[in-house]
């Protein structure tokens, strides 16, 4: 998927009119992402994405750590610039653009060691989530 085709999707789901914006949204929600997840895995995601969008994913993939985290809500909205009340809405259309642009069986994967406040934002394609 091209990063335009991306950011479209966003833009469509979120209600952003300003591609900008909705690409700075869009990175703030895979750099809280990309905190959250091993190496291993962020490595994976990252090679399924445009590479200008994957980019946060690289810069921040070392920033893995297993112990508390913000609430991922407050992380999103904290990074991607956004009111907390819009945080929600922004990351299900980034995990939903990132949906249709990667292969389930990795997305399946990649979700597998993500706390149970980030999976809830994935539930609008149950087949995505771990067994």
């Amino acid at each position: 998927m091209y990063e335009d085709v991306f950011i479209a999707e966003v833009r469509d789901k979120t209600g952003i009119t300003d591609p900008e914006r909705a690409r700075r949204a869009l990175r703030g929600v895979l750099h809280a992402l990309a905190t959250r997840l091993p190496d291993g895995w962020v490595h994976q995601l990252a090679a399924e994405l445009p590479p200008t969008l994957a980019e946060p994913l690289w810069s921040y993939q070392h920033l893995y750590d297993q112990e508390v985290h913000l609430d991922f809500r407050s992380d999103v909205a904290a990074r991607a610039a956004v009111p907390p009340e819009e945080a929600e809405r922004l990351a299900r259309a980034v995990f939903a653009a990132v949906a249709s642009a990667c292969d389930p069986a990795l997305l399946r994967r990649v979700y597998q060691p993500l706390t149970s406040d980030v999976l809830a934002l994935t539930e609008s394609d149950v087949s995505l989530l771990p067994v």
